[in-house]
């Protein structure tokens, strides 16, 4: 039973926000956050409003034994008139039962956020934020680690907290499937008082933390912003917030000059117009997408959720391009395509590994074969080919290797199509110098440099697979990523020009098409029969909106960083396709090659 908290205050037992376990370690300093200012506008619970471009997202930290790896954080504006919290999270259930506000929301999912605005004074603001909407907003008097809650005075008017939540993959309804949910609220100062530093004045510093608790499959998990102890009231490691542009009144103005480049976080000032494409024009098939393999990982309930994902961006199929061989491709066809017909399509890999082993080519031959006759409907080809796997003398198994031969003949002979991700970013390939637009990228990723004598060229490994693609004209090679060179669309459409057996996606890479939105436009009119749509993510609604949004409008200048991950520091634009070139990039060309029929889901428009 969940007890109503006293009109005059609360007791709020330490014990019972110590979510998850006590962090390991804390962070050698507190994380600070500067804070941009906006103007005002409405909470929809999506977030989607133009204000919070201007910022990025914050990740939480999982604390302690917590064992759930759910995707959290959050954003943080401030106006003349409030502060604007947007709190995100990857979620598979809304455990949330309690109807109503000032309940005891820290017992199921929430989402919490503690102001402490003036560190002289033993009082800060808590608020809690439910999946189903409800909250509860305290003031918190804490007397040397003790503690009450105070309910706001007259909490009304322009006192009220505006809060708006919304869900993904299912329904804002107690115990509901869903993929993820949002919370988004503004906290007018006036309900902050009698808190000193309020409003906040460019340079104003308060001390802050943001929670997330959450209960799915009883695996009991909390995040934190600032690392805290076994308490979420640790106010001492709280973490820092900036309003507006730093003051340091200790360092002169020019010591900007000093940054590090890993704390280079630029914001654009530009003002333009913001298009929310909910839905494609078209049903949409995704040629190029993660989604796990086996029945160990293909549960009915994550099955589920993409599907949840897929319906509500109008996503018609799904083409998983992790289905493995032998007992894991037939349990993950059993799960996806044929429990669910039309909806999924899974492609085999092959063993790379023994490829030394005498028979190496003619065993994977026959076993692609079988994964073939069980009902995969196509091969996949990741990028260790041509760069992971050696022999005993340490050199690497070329894609024309002419091993791979019978393979690249069997999937022309059973019209299965290849879909081979070559090299990668031209810059992965060049030194991780202050020249590299991709430094921050690589700087966290280091084991995606792939520059210096251990590895072939970019040009050779793309030559290498470009052969195999010649010599094999009568089997169809997808190039993913866009042929794995958007940085050069001359080049690729020489490629297409040559090898009539040869198409591209664009997963993962409407960052690089997007920077060049006049030739990118000219390119997709031009080679429009011979590119397709993908994603290389789990299903996402925010990512396929992203693709939908480059593909379909003229807006200008926007951030892609949650359709893929962030790629560079710069932004794009979109390309504004005819309905006639859309048709075919989103499902006409993939349902062609596929030799797939009508759309199982939707209208042929939507």
């Amino acid at each position: 039973m969940h007890h109503r908290l006293p009109a005059s205050f609360i007791v709020v037992a330490a014990t019972l926000l110590s979510i998850a376990g006590s962090t390991d370690a804390f962070a050698a300093e507190p994380p600070t956050l500067i804070v941009q200012k906006c103007e005002d506008f409405e909470v929809t619970g999506h977030g989607d409003n133009q204000a919070w471009e201007a910022c990025d997202w914050v990740s939480l930290n999982r604390r302690g034994n917590g064992q759930l790896d759910y995707q959290s954080r959050f954003k943080m504006l401030y106006s003349d008139n409030g502060v604007y919290v947007l709190f995100d999270g990857a979620d598979q259930r809304l455990t949330a039962t309690m109807q109503a506000d000032f309940l005891d929301l820290w017992n199921e999912d929430v989402f919490e956020c503690f102001f402490w605005t003036n560190e002289k004074d033993p009082v800060y603001f808590e608020y809690e934020i439910s999946p189903l909407g409800f909250e509860l907003p305290i003031l918190v008097p804490n007397l040397d680690g003790k503690f009450l809650g105070w309910r706001p005075w007259h909490y009304e008017d322009d006192k009220k907290i505006q809060k708006k939540v919304s869900a993904t993959g299912g329904k804002n309804e107690s115990m509901s499937t869903v993929t993820g949910w949002r919370a988004e609220v503004f906290f007018p100062y006036a309900v902050l008082e009698p808190l000193r530093n309020v409003p906040p004045k460019t340079g104003t510093q308060w001390r802050a933390n943001f929670y997330r608790v959450d209960y799915d499959q009883k695996k009991t998990t909390g995040w934190d912003w600032a690392r805290v102890g076994p308490s979420f009231h640790d106010i001492e490691n709280f973490g820092t917030l900036v309003f507006g542009k730093v003051v340091d009144s200790e360092k002169p103005q020019d010591d900007i000059r000093d940054l590090k480049l890993a704390d280079w976080q630029p914001k654009s000032m530009l003002k333009t117009k913001v298009t929310r494409v909910n839905t494609p024009s078209y049903p949409v098939i995704d040629v190029h997408n993660h989604l796990g393999g086996g029945a160990n990982v293909l549960t009915e309930e994550r099955v589920k959720r993409y599907l949840q994902v897929m319906d509500e961006a109008n996503v018609e199929t799904v083409i998983n391009l992790d289905g493995g061989w032998d007992d894991k491709l037939r349990e993950t066809v059993a799960a996806l395509d044929s429990a669910h017909p039309g909806r999924f399509l899974t492609f085999a890999l092959i063993n790379l590994r023994d490829f030394e082993t005498e028979g190496w080519s003619e065993r994977e031959t026959a076993r692609l074969r079988k994964s073939f006759e069980a009902g995969a409907k196509g091969l996949k080809f990741h990028k260790s080919l041509g760069l992971s796997y050696r022999n005993q003398a340490g050199n690497l198994l070329t894609i024309d290797d002419e091993r791979l031969d019978p393979i690249w003949e069997l999937c022309g002979e059973m019209k299965r199509p290849v879909m081979i991700h070559t090299a990668d970013p031209a810059a992965f390939f060049t030194p991780l110098d202050r020249f590299n637009e991709r430094w921050h990228e690589l700087n966290a990723h280091p084991g995606w440099v792939f520059h210096g004598d251990r590895y072939p060229s970019r040009e050779e490994l793309l030559e290498q697979r470009n052969r195999a693609i010649a010599k094999h004209p009568n089997t169809t090679f997808i190039g993913a990523h866009f042929g794995n060179y958007p940085e050069d669309l001359e080049t690729v459409g020489q490629w297409l020009d040559q090898y009539p057996n040869f198409h591209i996606d664009i997963d993962a890479r409407i960052s690089e098409l997007g920077r060049q939105p006049y030739s990118s436009r000219k390119f997709f009119l031009k080679y429009q029969d011979r590119i397709m749509f993908g994603t290389d993510t789990t299903p996402d609604p925010n990512a396929y909106r992203l693709y939908y949004r480059f593909l379909e409008t003229d807006d200008e200048y926007f951030d892609t960083a949650e359709s893929h991950h962030r790629q560079g520091f710069w932004n794009i634009y979109g390309i504004f396709l005819p309905d006639s070139v859309l048709e075919k990039i989103y499902r006409g060309n993939a349902a062609r090659i596929l030799g797939l029929n009508s759309p199982v889901n939707a209208a042929s428009k939507k």
